[in-house]
């Protein structure tokens, strides 16, 4: 058994000049971030202190994929993967108790699974106090992180609104969209399709992004075109967005609505063109009745909005009528003064006049002696 025991000694004595071994390896601490998510890149930093008793040559870190699993291999891009500790003209040495660092960096793929990432860090050179006594060197490390994914989950909630619309008319779809996941939705887009017999806008087109719980109130606008056949239809509300990491994703919410045919609407419609009309020729009290009929008419199919403009047609055609009546009073009180003027003037004149035929002497009928 001794015999054994000496022989295994006598052999590592022999092996342990090859294997590079030292009194200890030198100190590595690698500085790089522990989390990640796809589509980024790894900064690692190498920093390097020589607590060996010798000195180190020619000395690198190199990331090395050679022995990475493909399932891994596939979603990491090395981009700075090898470097000198002591680059330049010099020996190349490293010094006992020296502290070098370098700085390698690798990229994370955006379609990269979740998971722990172990990729493999070589140190690799030589060792020895002189040039013809070195020993190759080779110390590995490993650079560990988790890949992180943190989806975005877009929402569309439709608040209540009115589903029926005449020709010529509009309806506002008030809703709102929200990020319930818990990455960041970005360069949100909306839209929503059209056709000959109605067409839809919102008040914002693009949303440019909503972090994790963040939402936003849009109104969509649905109008029915003049001579759109009745029935139910159908439109949708179409919210695309990007993830964190480039991935292209859509939801989207149908908006059903109907499209009445109603005489009581082209009816409403032609007294407001009517009173309109006599608007603008300045016939403001058959332009008042007008605005009243089509009032009366879109109160009764529920357009608040419409008679809401009617009301303030109304109140413009009634300062109009207030200022020209103002006006035709103004007219009659300055003929009204002219004449009474006048009359005055013809008084005086004929009152004069009986004055000094009054006064002048009257002829004698008594004869002269």
């Amino acid at each position: 058994m001794m015999k054994k025991t000496l022989s295994l000694l006598f052999i590592s004595m022999i092996l342990l000049p090859f294997c590079g071994a030292a009194d200890a390896d030198p100190k590595i601490e690698l500085i790089h971030p522990l989390e990640i998510e796809p589509n980024r890149v790894v900064v690692i930093d190498v920093k390097l202190h020589n607590t060996t008793s010798e000195m180190l040559w020619d000395l690198k870190a190199l990331i090395d994929l050679s022995d990475v699993p493909i399932e891994i291999k596939k979603y990491i891009t090395v981009l700075d993967g090898e470097k000198e500790f002591a680059p330049g003209d010099g020996d190349h040495s490293i010094n006992v108790q020296d502290q070098v660092s370098v700085r390698l960096s690798l990229e994370v793929s955006p379609n990269a699974e979740a998971g722990v990432y172990k990729i493999p860090l070589k140190i690799k050179g030589e060792i020895g106090n002189c040039r013809q006594g070195c020993k190759p060197y080779l110390l590995m490390k490993s650079i560990d992180f988790k890949v992180v994914k943190e989806f975005p989950s877009v929402k569309i909630e439709l608040s209540s609104y009115p589903n029926e619309v005449y020709p010529g008319q509009s309806v506002n779809v008030p809703f709102k969209i929200s990020n319930h996941g818990q990455g960041y939705a970005n360069n949100i887009k909306l839209s929503s399709p059209s056709n000959n017999n109605y067409t839809s806008s919102f008040d914002i087109s693009s949303v440019g992004m909503l972090r994790s719980n963040e939402s936003r109130n849009i109104s969509l606008n649905i109008a029915a075109n003049n001579g759109a056949p009745s029935g139910d239809y159908r439109t949708d509300i179409i919210v695309e967005y990007f993830d964190p990491f480039g991935n292209k994703k859509a939801t989207t919410q149908p908006v059903s609505f109907s499209i009445k045919d109603s005489a009581l609407a082209k009816e409403a419609e032609k007294y407001y063109s009517l009173g309109n009309e006599y608007f603008t020729n300045k016939n403001y009290s058959n332009a008042l009745i007008q605005y009243e009929k089509s009032k009366e008419a879109y109160k009764k199919l529920g357009f608040t909005e419409k008679v809401n403009e009617i009301d303030a047609r109304i109140e413009l055609v009634k300062i109009a009528i207030g200022s020209t009546k103002a006006n035709v009073s103004t007219t009659i009180y300055i003929l009204f003064g002219v004449l009474l003027s006048a009359v005055t003037m013809e008084l005086g004149v004929l009152i004069g006049t009986l004055a000094r035929k009054s006064k002048s002497p009257r002829s004698s009928s008594i004869p002269k002696k």
